[in-house]
This record gives C-alpha cells, structure tokens and sequence, in this order.
C-alpha cells in the first residue's frame, strides 16, 4: 500500500438498511487530510468509529442526490463542526444540481438544522461546552463553500485534482457524475451507480483501482430491463475494469442478495471471468491497497 494515498470503504451498501453494511461511501487519504465520495446512512457513523481524524476530511464530493449516497450528509456536517473546536468549521462540497439547494436546505437560514445552529451558537450551555474543548468565541457556523459540478469538471487542490467523469442511472431525474482521483501516489474512479458504460472505462483508463457499483450477478441483473439499464451487475463492472486496465477492482453498493455466501461467490467468480487483475468485493472499514 502506498504511504501517501490510502483507501476505506465507509459504506459498502445500498437502499435496504442493514447493520453490517452502511450506505455508499468511499474515503481516500493522505497524510493531513482527506475526500470523502458519497455519504450514505451509517456512513459517518463508520467514519467516526475508524481512526480517521474528521476534520482531516476538507472535501466531500457526491456522485447523485439518491438517499442511500447522501442521508448522512447533515450528521457528518454537524458532528465535524459540533466536535472539532473551530477546526471543523470549513468543508468544501462538490456534486452534481441541485447541491447548492440540498445544502441550503439543511444548513441554511431557514434551513432544516438552523434551530439546532441558532441553538449551539447563542446558547451558554453550548457556548460553555464549545469553550472547554477549546474553541474560540464567538462560536461560528458550519461554513459550507458548495460547487456544484459537470462533466468534465475538475476540482485542483495542493494533494490531488479530482475530475468529474460519465454516469448513467436514473438521469433525467437525477444527474449522476463518477469522479477520478489522481494524485502523486496513485489513481482512484469510483463509478458512482451506472449502468456499465464504455465511456467510464476510457475515463478510468490507467488508473490504480476501480470502485464500481455491483448490486447482484450481471446475468441477476440482465432479467429485469428496467434494473439493467440504470445500474450494473459484477461482470458488467469487471468488463469495464477490463477495458480501462486498471489494476485492482472494488465492488460496492452490494444488494442484500450479497449476504448469501453462495451468491458472493457468485459474483467474483462472475467478475474474475471478465477481470485478470484484483477483484475486492467490499466490506465496511475495509481498507484496499491503491497500489500493488
């Protein structure tokens, strides 16, 4: 594993709640800080459990507004600012529309927790508790810097630049985007959901690992066209990590039908037919190695 980039699978699920698999969510790190991609229930629970230190996390990207990829965007917001003293005031927010709305709607004036934000900042018992764990008078707010993205889009930073790539799910309804993340010590694309697209495999052509989505089997997948049109199956993602070339391949967003031994068994050996290199079926707080 390289010293300098790092990666944890938060949450390895999907919309069906389970206690042993939270909601989509990848985190990479490096040393002094860290991106988190998506966010979904349980997520920032996991997060806060793992070593992970949350202020170190000074960017949170999304792939699409689904529940299951964001519904944890509030608590991580407010624990990171409630806890980190002033040093969890700042996040930066990327996504597709309509972020700026989602965020505003949780954090702004009018907002969902602005009560709660009126409260721990006027207060003196929240002021009192704010003081002893050291942080500065008077107590500011969550300071959101929100950017909503396209295709193409890429975010420049002093560890990484991370690029908006192609996702086909449940447009128009929703926008989805991939991302990649290159940076000195290797290279992550993490698929978001989608369909298997060839166009995500030349944009994720080269890099180190692979985060793909894989609810069940393709041939699970393939029986029903409404499913197989929006979302991918472990061969579909293996096809794609065979033609990007990339060297190690993650399968998350896993259905409940993953919990059966038999039918995870199913899916690597379906995966590992269409992929000479890694195949990693995820699990939660699982850490993959982004270089051999």
């Amino acid at each position: 594993m390289s010293d300098d980039l790092r990666l944890l699978l938060l949450g390895t699920g999907n919309p069906a709640p389970r206690k042993h698999r939270a909601g989509q969510s990848i985190a990479v790190l490096t040393q002094g800080a860290g991106a988190i991609f998506d966010l979904g229930p349980g997520a920032a629970m996991n997060l806060f459990a793992s070593p992970i230190d949350p202020g170190a996390i000074t960017q949170l990207f999304f792939t699409h507004h689904h529940f299951d990829h964001n519904a944890d965007f509030g608590h991580f917001v407010l624990a990171r600012w409630d806890q980190g003293a002033g040093a969890g005031d700042a996040l930066a927010v990327y996504g597709p529309p309509p972020l700026r709305r989602i965020a505003a709607g949780l954090f702004g004036a009018q907002g969902v927790y602005a009560p709660d934000l009126e409260a721990r900042t006027g207060h003196p018992l929240s002021q009192r508790i704010h003081q002893l764990r050291g942080g500065p008078m008077p107590r500011a707010r969550p300071v959101l810097d929100v950017t909503e993205l396209a295709l193409g889009d890429a975010v420049a930073g002093p560890h990484w630049t991370v690029t908006a790539g192609p996702a086909r799910h449940v447009q128009p309804y929703l926008a989805s985007l991939s991302y990649r993340l290159q940076a000195a010590g290797g290279s992550v694309v993490i698929s978001g959901d989608t369909r298997p697209l060839p166009e995500l495999a030349a944009f994720a052509r080269g890099a180190d690992v692979l985060v793909h989505m894989a609810m069940d089997t393709q041939a699970e997948i393939d029986r029903w066209p409404e499913i197989r049109t929006s979302c991918s199956g472990a061969a579909g993602a293996a096809r794609v990590a065979a033609q990007a070339g990339v060297e190690r391949l993650v399968l998350v967003h896993l259905g409940d039908t993953a919990d059966d031994p038999a039918r995870r068994r199913a899916m690597l050996a379906e995966a590992r037919g269409a992929f000479q290199g890694d195949v990693v079926l995820g699990k939660d707080l699982q850490h993959v190695p982004i270089t051999a």
